[in-house]
């Protein structure tokens, strides 16, 4: 994998702790007095300064500590923080590490989507939680399978948005809600709310300068669901670098299921890099071209751990030599990618 060059990762390094000092401005005024967040709180500190684009012995030590911190909450902990009340959900946050790691990456990147210029020739990709992502160009910013307990607070600098399937951990409903009361597209296979953009079938749109053809799928863990899951691809057009991104949500990665997404791509966004998730690369009818397989749906935290339901990091890991791509990444939380010169810095 390619080393990022010291440009790029200045400026990575610069919003990260921008970012991460005004999540600390708000802990200290809610009174953070757990010690394993505090310990948390420097863990995430040192992390922000490794890069996806980098996988050595150093980012891999913080990964797995992250799933040993996953291992040690429980999914009924979560789901009640999810329905608490504010106050509760802050505490929450201040007493449990995962909790803090997941309202921290929330705030980063709600911070740099609001903040950051996107210069001419660029895009910029954010990982949010789960299979959610946010892209930013100079032209526009959208979102895909974004779904997290603040996510309705996004909805303001996005211009439209995708979601995959119905599944919960793929939307929020509250974005949903949001972004239909302003007016704003919400492309998916089941959100009856904006007939526009509804479809159960291959289609393109246009949208500003984004162009997106979509397909449809099987779902990868359920055979009984045959055509629940859509396939976005869309690019981004010229002001972005011609960046193009290639979601597959929870496809089962049949290529005769991609014959609409197929071609080069920027970015491919599968899974968590199990063989068959490779079956789409390649040069043949449904398959895809690409420098960057972006590996996602890590630690879900509605799930129990793996193997009982969460795609974990460590068998993640175990996936990453055979996924049949150039560049394979394993981004976490919150991180940011920017395309610009026909790569990921």
């Amino acid at each position: 994998m390619k080393r990022i060059n010291l440009f790029a990762l200045t400026l990575i390094l610069l919003a990260a702790i921008s970012c991460q000092q005004n999540f600390h401005k708000k802990s200290n005024q809610k009174n953070i007095t757990s010690e394993a967040v505090q310990e948390a709180i420097q863990v995430m500190q040192e992390f922000r300064k490794t890069s996806p684009l980098l996988l050595d012995d150093k980012r891999l030590a913080f990964l797995n500590e992250f799933q040993t911190y996953s291992d040690s909450l429980e999914n009924t902990t979560f789901k009640k923080y999810l329905d608490s009340p504010k106050e509760e959900a802050y505490r929450m946050e201040n007493t449990i590490p995962m909790l803090y790691f997941y309202r921290e990456a929330f705030d980063k990147v709600l911070y740099e989507v609001k903040n950051t210029k996107v210069k001419d020739g660029t895009a910029l990709v954010w990982l949010l939680y789960n299979m959610g992502f946010v892209v930013k160009t100079p032209s526009g910013c959208f979102g895909i399978d974004i779904e997290h307990r603040l996510a309705e607070q996004l909805e303001p600098y996005l211009d439209f948005l995708v979601v995959t399937h119905n599944h919960r951990d793929h939307y929020d409903p509250k974005l949903l809600e949001a972004l239909n009361r302003n007016g704003k597209p919400i492309l998916s296979n089941f959100y009856e709310k904006d007939q526009r953009y509804l479809s159960t079938t291959p289609t393109s749109h246009i949208i500003g300068n984004f162009t997106i053809r979509t397909d449809i799928s099987d779902h990868l863990t359920d055979p009984k669901l045959p055509d629940f899951v859509t396939l976005f691809r869309i690019d981004c057009g010229e002001d972005s670098g011609n960046f193009s991104i290639l979601h597959c949500g929870d496809s089962g990665f049949n290529p005769e299921r991609f014959k609409n997404v197929q071609g080069p791509v920027s970015m491919a966004v599968i899974r968590w890099g199990a063989p068959r998730e490779s079956n789409i690369f390649g040069t043949g009818e449904g398959q895809i071209q690409t420098d960057y397989a972006i590996l996602s749906h890590l630690i879900e935290l509605r799930h129990k751990p793996y193997p009982h339901g969460q795609a974990s990091i460590t068998k993640t890991l175990e996936h990453l030599p055979t996924v049949k791509c150039k560049n394979t990444l394993l981004p976490f939380w919150g991180e940011k990618l920017t395309w610009g010169n026909g790569e990921l810095h």
